[in-house]
């Protein structure tokens, strides 16, 4: 809407799981090598926690897209509002596993825990990425407790990553956090993190300069204390409100008004 007002490629400030508009902030970089050490030295189960809002989503699908080069099977199921039998089912339709539309729990758990043992003779890691597991049904905990068991109980290969939210008190974060081998918190960004992100999310946009006073950064910083998604809310509407204050145009759009474009 406003990018080529501003000289931007494509609009910057999305809440969007494209791998692109990764941040490596301290804490997300040092969050994303800490699932792979998980990853790859298949421990049984690592959680990534930490405020709504701060990434961990992007994270974990960059997770997926990284982790995912190397052998074996790597899938992402989002179980925001699922009940225990829809993660069932999505997680075996990210496996590839067919499930029809009416098979009950019973089934598809059979269809999931021949898998994993398959992939176990098989000698091929699996990685189980499950998202907004405490937006989950409690329910799910159960099914969580049930393939950290398999895992328990052999070398399956089966690894989980969980994503839950830091914040949060509940049968299913409880049952992450006792679960887990490793424990990964992201904390929100710094002043001088905040305007770098910003910075760095408007160059990958295609600017050619600052859009923001350095007041206006510390501003930003007061508003959202860091956290990247109400960064993006924000800084989306700033432009949006400085395209109709007609705030002055970046050069790239001066010249185009220039040449008659």
């Amino acid at each position: 809407m406003y990018a080529n007002y501003w000289g931007l490629a494509e609009i910057p400030f999305r809440n969007t799981l494209d791998p692109r508009w990764f941040y490596e902030s301290p804490s997300h970089e040092e969050g994303l090598a800490r699932l792979l050490f998980v990853i790859e030295n298949r421990r049984r189960c690592g959680v990534l926690s930490g405020p709504a809002g701060i990434g961990k989503s992007l994270l974990l699908e960059l997770l997926r897209s990284e982790a995912g080069r190397g052998a074996g099977e790597i899938v992402r199921v989002d179980l925001f509002g699922r009940t225990s039998r829809e993660m069932l089912w999505e997680t075996a339709a990210e496996l590839g596993l067919c499930p029809h539309n009416d098979e009950g729990a019973h089934r598809l758990w059979r269809k999931l825990h021949d898998h994993i043992l398959a992939n176990r003779y098989a000698q091929a890691p699996l990685v189980l990425v499950l998202d907004h597991l405490d937006r989950a049904h409690a329910e799910c905990a159960g099914v969580v407790e049930r393939l950290q068991h398999l895992s328990a109980g052999g070398d399956t290969g089966l690894t989980l990553i969980l994503g839950v939210r830091g914040d949060l008190r509940g049968p299913l974060t409880d049952v992450a956090r006792e679960l887990s081998d490793l424990r990964i918190e992201l904390g929100p960004l710094d002043r001088d993190q905040t305007e770098h992100y910003v910075e760095t999310l408007l160059f990958k946009a295609g600017a050619s300069r600052s859009l923001f006073e350095s007041a206006a950064f510390d501003r930003l910083f007061a508003e959202t204390r860091g956290i990247p998604r109400a960064l993006n809310r924000l800084c989306d509407l700033a432009l949006l409100a400085g395209m109709a204050a007609a705030a002055p145009k970046a050069p790239r759009y001066r010249e185009r008004v220039a040449a008659g474009v």
